[in-house]
Order: structure tokens, then sequence, then C-alpha cells
């Protein structure tokens, strides 16, 4: 499994830097987790654009005050 440094440490002889990701063996990962210098790494996180109206050619309605005359 690939682990995230989440602070600098040393880890199998060699110095690693926060935001380093690695494969290490699960009972090294398990100790480091621990002490919270490593976590698991995030999988690709897909940006998703929710706007409303973006595929659309019409622009959204807005909703405005109403003017003084109306009410």
């Amino acid at each position: 499994m690939k682990y995230e440094v989440l602070k600098g440490c040393v880890i199998n002889l060699k110095g690693r830097q926060k935001g380093e990701i690695l494969e290490i063996s699960d009972e090294d990962a398990k100790m480091l987790m621990a002490l919270g210098r490593i976590g698991p790494a995030n999988e690709e996180i897909t940006v998703e654009n929710r706007s409303i109206g973006l595929d659309e050619e019409s622009k959204p309605r807005r909703r405005g005050r109403k003017s003084k005359a109306d009410l």
C-alpha cells in the first residue's frame, strides 16, 4: 500500500520530506502511522464542476429584489 509522509522523518535509513509518496512494509507503516508521521496516500481526486447552468446556453434566472413600485 502507498503512504504519504505527513512530517519529515527517516524511513529505511533515508530522510523523507513531507508530501513524498512511498510504499513500505505493513509493520513499519503501523508504527509510523501511530506516531503521526505517515498516512494513507489519497487516490487521485477528480474535481467535478457542479455549477448550475454550466452546460446550458441560456443563463440561469436571477432572483432580484422587488422594486418599490411593485409593493
